[in-house]
């Protein structure tokens, strides 16, 4: 079956490039989400990968488009569709939320076709995944103000999808997993809401700040994998012997303006009490200290060192560890 999304067709045995337009701008230029299709000579499963839905987290973006101008379609089964950046208002204003409405797009969807811009772009979205997509992969870092380490987020539950979304998390290539359930989930995300539609959808957190080398070799290794796992690249994807599980989140938002003064680094384990970071005001004298709030706390991210914060800006995550997965079993 030939699918589309916008302009952007998918053409046995080639790559094409197209545009979903989404919208206009306050001058009335339409806003065109650029869309890259890869479509290999055998049918297979169509993958949806996609970045920049908050728009300072570049390394997705950067990756998909390299993965796309590298990959051989000789050896490609199926389709992958690629969507560099999804949110071109945040992207453009280099900021995590949107510069016409305030909205952070992962916190919005399933979105409104009569909304505000941002309500209307996570309509549109999820509506053209559901009509194309088989898998989605959705990338995200620590934006300009923060770094994460490399880690993995599924939306779990007993349904079909919410299984086989576990299933390819796995073997994504990291040992971390953020199993995400319905008693603490993050509302309004975009992963959640395509499982909820029976689409498996996993989030890939890589990175932050400036883009590295490594950053991008692990953004297209996530992509190679989830394709190996599905059949469409040969190879075998990775299953690690071990799988650390977090869930439940705290987020640390800053109360005072200032400089920040990380107190530790991503991916150590924290207990109660362990202090995560401080602010530091133009004089020296330290304004708020960020504390740990619970013991076995993983820190999937945390600002750069002496980044100027303004109040209310999200500066650190912690989220407990609850478990750990070997051999398909939980304990």
């Amino acid at each position: 079956m030939v699918k589309t999304v916008g302009t952007a067709e998918a053409v046995q045995g080639e790559k094409t490039r197209g545009f979903l337009q989404v919208g206009t701008d306050t001058d009335g230029t339409p806003f065109k989400l650029p869309v890259l299709v890869a479509t290999g000579n055998e049918e297979g499963p169509t993958l949806w990968v996609q970045a920049c839905v908050h728009g300072d987290e570049y390394g997705g973006a950067a990756s998909i488009i390299r993965f796309f101008q590298e990959l051989d379609l000789s050896q490609l089964r199926g389709t992958l569709i690629g969507v560099p950046v999804t949110n071109l208002p945040s992207f453009k204003a280099r900021y995590r939320t949107s510069p016409l409405d305030g909205a952070n797009l992962n916190r919005i969807f399933p979105g409104d076709a009569n909304g505000t811009y941002s309500q209307r772009l996570a309509h549109a979205l999820l509506t053209a995944q559901t009509e194309t997509a088989d898998y989605v992969v959705d990338f995200h870092s620590g934006g300009n103000g923060a770094y994460v380490p490399f880690y993995v987020i599924c939306d779990y539950d007993e349904s079909e999808a919410g299984k086989k979304s576990m299933w390819l998390a796995e073997r994504m290539g990291s040992d971390v997993i953020w199993r995400s359930e319905a008693e603490t989930d993050i509302n309004g995300t975009g992963t959640a809401h395509l499982v909820s539609k029976g689409i498996p959808a996993v989030a890939v957190e890589c990175g932050g700040g400036n883009v590295t080398e490594d950053h991008e070799r692990l953004f297209k290794e996530s992509i190679e994998n989830a394709m190996k796992a599905l059949d469409m690249l040969p190879g075998e994807a990775p299953v690690q012997q071990e799988y650390t599980i977090i869930n439940g989140a705290d987020f640390f938002f800053v109360g005072e303006g200032g400089l920040f003064v990380p107190a530790c680094h991503v991916g150590e384990v924290l207990n109660k009490g362990d202090l995560i970071g401080s602010v530091m005001n133009l004089y020296g004298d330290v304004t708020e200290e960020l504390f740990c709030p619970s013991d076995n706390a993983y820190i999937a991210a945390v600002g750069h060192r002496y980044w100027p914060v303004h109040p209310g800006q999200l500066i650190a995550e912690a989220i407990p560890i609850v478990g750990h997965k070997t051999s398909g079993k939980d304990s």
